[in-house]
C-alpha cells in the first residue's frame, strides 16, 4: 500500500523538518537553513568598486573605520604596495593615502579614539586620522650643543640639557641624547642658549626641553618651541619654576608588527611571538617591559577580546592574557593543542572564538576548545590545501560564521564554509575571496575583497553573483525511512517551494548505489506550490533514495517542503 514520507518546515506540522535533516557536507549548495526551517537560495554579491584599483594584485587588507564620531567614517582598502580610501558614493572610486609600502603584506586595523591604526609585520606600525597616514613612534632627537650665554635667572654652576619631539596629536618622544656639561654664569650671562634640530618626521609639530637643575643629574621640564622650524631655545628659568621629570617610557613600538587589537583602553601588538602592550589611553608607547613572550615562543596567529581575557593564539597554542593593567597581568596556558593556522580565520561569534586549526575547525570557550563538527573537519581534511591554509579568512555576518579557503589544487581561497551559529547548519558557498570587512555602527554590510585583482564586492545583496547565475541546491543523505531491510517502490516526489522569476527545477535522484539521474521541472513563477515530479517509468525499486533538487539561475528560490511516495515489500529474511 502506498504512503507518502513528509519532510516539511517549520510552518508545517510532520514528523521529520527539513532543518533537521541530515546532509552530506556540501549538500546545502548556495544555500541555508533560514529562520522558518525552510532552504533558501543565498544572496548574491556585486562590484562595490566600479573601476578596479589594479590588477595582478589581490586584496590584502579591508577596514571600515569609524572614528569617536561617528559620522565621521571612511572605508580603507590595502592593495600591492598602498592603502586606499573609497570613495563614499557611486562609483566608489580609489584614492591612495599612503605609498611605498612592501608589496602584498596582509594588513591589519583597530580603531582607537580618532585614529585607526594599521600594521602588516613588514613596514612601521601606522596611523590615520582621515587626513594623513604617519608611523607610530618617534625616534629621539640627537643632543643639543651650546649656543651662547644670554640674561637669565640660572643659578651659576652646570647644567645638562635634553629635549624631545611632539607630534600633531600630543605624543612625545622619550628624551634624547644628553647634552655635554653647559655652564651659567653670574649675570647677565645666567642664562643659556642652545641649539636644537628640526625633526624630518612629518608628523612632529614641536620640541619640548628638559634640563637639569644646577649641577644636579634629573632632568625636568623647562619650556618648548612650538613649532618645528626653530633652531634655537632659551632656558632663562631659576630652578624652582622648572615643571615636572622627564618620562622615560615613551617608547616606540616594535619595527615591523603583524597584529594589532584593541582591548579596553590598550593596544596590544602581535610582534612574531611577542605580545606587545600599549600604555593605557596613551596607546601609542610601548613599555619594553611589557613585551610578553608566548609560551612555545611560536607567531602569534590570532588576538581577539573574549570577555575579560585576551586570547593569543599560535599554531600549536592558546594562552590568555588576564588582568587589565601591568599591576594584575596575567598569562595563562588554555592547555590547546589546537592552534590557529590562519589569522583571518579567527572570529568572535557571540563570544564565542571559531578559528581554523590544521585539520579543521575549532571553537574556544574561554577555557577549553573542541571540534565545532567533526563531520565538516573530516571533508576539510578531505579538500583543503594545506601549503596554502594561511590564506584562508573568515568572518561573522547574519548569525553566519563564513570561512572562505583553498580547496583542491587551488592556491587561493575558493570554497567557503558557511555554519549558522542558531541552526548549527552547514553550507558550502561559491564565494572566493581574499579577506571580508563587517560594516556596522548603523549600517550592516559585508564586503569581500578579490583574490585577483584590487576589486571590492557587496555581499549578501541581490540572487545573482555580479550578472551570474547562482547554481543552488539542497542534497539530502540517502534515505531508507527507518527500514534498510525491505525494498522500496519510489513512484513520485514532491516538492513545494517558490520562485521569483526562474522556472527550471532539476531534481536529481541516486537509487541505492546507482548512478544519479534527474527529471526536469516547469515551475510557475511568482508563485508558492507543490509540484509533482514522477520517477522515470512511473516507480522505481530500491532500498533508499537520495534527492537533490537544483535550480541555476539569477532568481530567488526556497524550498519549504519534500513528499516522497513509496510502497514497501514485504521484509526478506534470508
Amino acid at each position: 500500500m502506498k504512503q507518502i514520507v513528509r519532510i516539511l518546515d517549520d510552518l508545517s506540522p510532520s514528523e521529520l523538518k527539513l532543518r533537521s535533516m541530515s546532509r552530506p557536507i556540501g549538500g546545502l549548495h548556495n544555500a541555508f537553513i533560514n529562520e522558518l526551517g525552510q532552504v533558501e537560495k543565498r544572496k548574491g554579491y556585486t562590484k562595490y568598486n566600479t573601476t578596479s584599483i589594479g590588477a595582478d594584485h589581490k586584496i590584502v587588507g579591508m577596514h571600515r573605520f569609524y572614528k569617536q564620531d561617528t559620522s565621521s567614517k571612511e572605508f580603507i582598502v590595502a592593495w600591492n604596495t598602498d592603502l586606499y580610501k573609497l570613495a563614499e558614493t557611486s562609483p566608489y572610486g580609489a584614492t591612495s593615502i599612503k605609498s611605498g609600502l612592501n608589496v602584498d603584506k596582509d594588513t591589519y586595523f583597530a580603531d582607537f579614539l580618532n585614529h585607526c591604526y594599521i600594521v602588516n609585520g613588514s613596514n612601521p606600525m601606522m596611523k590615520y586620522n582621515l587626513t594623513n597616514v604617519r608611523t607610530v613612534g618617534i625616534t629621539a632627537p640627537d643632543a643639543p650643543t651650546f649656543n651662547s650665554n644670554i640674561d637669565g635667572s640660572l643659578s651659576a654652576g652646570t647644567y645638562y640639557f635634553k629635549y624631545t619631539f611632539v607630534d600633531e596629536d600630543g605624543y612625545e618622544s622619550n628624551g634624547g641624547t644628553a647634552s655635554v656639561a653647559m655652564t651659567a654664569a653670574a649675570d647677565p650671562n645666567d642664562g643659556i642658549k642652545i641649539n636644537i634640530a628640526v625633526s624630518g618626521d612629518a608628523k612632529v609639530t614641536k620640541r619640548r626641553i628638559y634640563r637639569t637643575t644646577v649641577n644636579g643629574a634629573i632632568y625636568y621640564y623647562d619650556g618648548e618651541v612650538a613649532d618645528n622650524i626653530t633652531l634655537t631655545y632659551d632656558s632663562i628659568k631659576a630652578d624652582n619654576t622648572l615643571g615636572s621629570a622627564l618620562h622615560t617610557n615613551h617608547d616606540a613600538p616594535p619595527a615591523d608588527p603583524h597584529l594589532i587589537t584593541k582591548r579596553g583602553n590598550r593596544l596590544y601588538l602581535g610582534h612574531d611571538d611577542e605580545l606587545v602592550i600599549s600604555h593605557l589611553s596613551d596607546c601609542e608607547y610601548f613599555p619594553p617591559a611589557w613585551f610578553i613572550k608566548t609560551g612555545n615562543r611560536q607567531i602569534i596567529k590570532g588576538l581577539l577580546e573574549q570577555l575579560n581575557a585576551l586570547p593569543i593564539f599560535t599554531e600549536n597554542s592558546i594562552e590568555r592574557l588576564l588582568g587589565t593593567d601591568e599591576d594584575n597581568f596575567e598569562f595563562r596556558n588554555a592547555f590547546s593543542k589546537k592552534g590557529c593556522y590562519a589569522i583571518r580565520s579567527l572570529v568572535i561569534c557571540d563570544n564565542l572564538l571559531i578559528y581554523l586549526s590544521y585539520d579543521g575547525i575549532y571553537y574556544f570557550d574561554g577555557v577549553s576548545s573542541g571540534i565545532f563538527n567533526q563531520r565538516l573537519n573530516e571533508y576539510l581534511k578531505d579538500n583543503i590545501n594545506r601549503t596554502y591554509i594561511g590564506l584562508s579568512c573568515a568572518t561573522y555576518f547574519n548569525d553566519r560564521y563564513m570561512l572562505c579557503y583553498p580547496k583542491g589544487a587551488s592556491t587561493i581561497p575558493n570554497e567557503t564554509i558557511v555554519i549558522d551559529m542558531k541552526s548549527k547548519a552547514v553550507s558550502v558557498y561559491s564565494y572566493a575571496f581574499s579577506c571580508f570587512s563587517v560594516w556596522d555602527r548603523g549600517e550592516l554590510r559585508l564586503m569581500a575583497g578579490s583574490n585577483t585583482e584590487g576589486r571590492v564586492y557587496e555581499l549578501e545583496t541581490g540572487l545573482n553573483d555580479d550578472g551570474n547565475a547562482i547554481e543552488a541546491y539542497d542534497k539530502l543523505d540517502s534515505l531508507d525511512f527507518g527500514i534498510p531491510d525491505k525494498w522500496k517502490q519510489v513512484y513520485n516526489i514532491y516538492i513545494k517551494c517558490k520562485t521569483t522569476t526562474g522556472v527550471s527545477l532539476r531534481m536529481y535522484y541516486t537509487l541505492d548505489n546507482l548512478a544519479e539521474t534527474y527529471v526536469d521541472k516547469t515551475l510557475t513563477a511568482n508563485t508558492t506550490a507543490w509540484y509533482k515530479i514522477d520517477l522515470v517509468g512511473g516507480g522505481q525499486r530500491c532500498r533508499e533514495i537520495t534527492i537533490r533538487p537544483r535550480m541555476n539561475d539569477k532568481y530567488d528560490f526556497t524550498i519549504m517542503g519534500y513528499g516522497i511516495v513509496i510502497d514497501l515489500e514485504a521484509p526478506e529474511y534470508s
